[in-house]
């Protein structure tokens, strides 16, 4: 019990000084390719208190490209899925169980793949509906004959530009996120190892995006499934994942 006790002290007192850290602040940022379309491939990093963070990853506006969700029912990588569908570029997508099956609501090329679920942790709905992408609340989430491509996930990062509340801030990992500038702006990331809490304060951050401030961000699978596929020029760009995952975000080109 005392060892217990300990322990939970110290994770109070590490959280303590957590929040009392310093903000998040740019150290570089690389335009490292121009996409069909016009889609920008980035890579910046960011720093605080000694530690740094990288994030790479895609930035386009709705006119320049559409989102797809893959079904990797077959077991493939992200690379093969993304080059044999002709992407710009892609990430891994939602929760999967242990045989594969889907977590949450999954609609990829207008078929219903798996259902809608009521879970804390799905508190997200990434969803296309009549060719526009949204970030919708899971409780505010109504289905409709006119979504062709859908997944459930989260945790919910930002919202209205702020931060959501109670985000764990003691687990780092590598995390992939799909965000939107609320104005037909949207951007698929990839962060280096860290934790939900600032993963969300660095994506809030004006002095870390300028140029697209972030309305809203979901959290997808991150940790082992976690990857980052670009069609650069004259090889693509891929951050592999570490496990075979269910499914794949794609930007595809109009």
């Amino acid at each position: 019990m005392k060892c217990r006790l300990r322990w939970l002290l110290a994770m109070v007192v590490w959280g303590a000084a957590s929040m009392a850290r310093a903000d998040w602040e740019p150290a570089f940022r690389n335009e490292l390719a121009t996409l069909p379309g016009g889609a920008r491939f980035v890579e910046r990093e960011v720093r605080q208190d000694g530690r740094a963070v990288r994030v790479q990853g895609v930035f386009f506006r709705e006119k320049q490209a559409k989102f797809a969700v893959l079904d990797n029912a077959g077991g493939g990588s992200l690379g093969e899925a993304m080059t044999a569908s002709g992407a710009i570029a892609g990430t891994n997508g939602a929760y999967f169980h242990a045989d594969a099956t889907p977590v949450g609501l999954m609609i990829a090329g207008g078929k219903r793949i798996h259902g809608f679920e009521r879970a804390k942790l799905l508190s997200g709905v990434f969803v296309v509906t009549k060719g526009r992408p949204r970030i919708v609340r899971a409780a505010k989430f109504t289905a409709s004959g006119a979504d062709t491509e859908a997944l459930q996930c989260g945790p919910f990062l930002l919202e209205g530009g702020g931060i959501i509340p109670g985000l764990n801030a003691i687990r780092p990992a590598r995390r992939t996120v799909v965000a939107t500038d609320g104005a037909g702006g949207w951007a698929l990331l990839l962060f280096s190892p860290v934790t939900l809490a600032d993963a969300a304060k660095i994506l809030a951050a004006p002095q870390v995006w300028p140029d697209f401030r972030i309305e809203r961000a979901l959290n997808l699978d991150g940790g082992s499934s976690s990857a980052l596929w670009v069609a650069t020029t004259p090889k693509p760009f891929y951050l592999r994942e570490f496990a075979t995952v269910r499914n794949f975000l794609a930007i595809l080109p109009r």
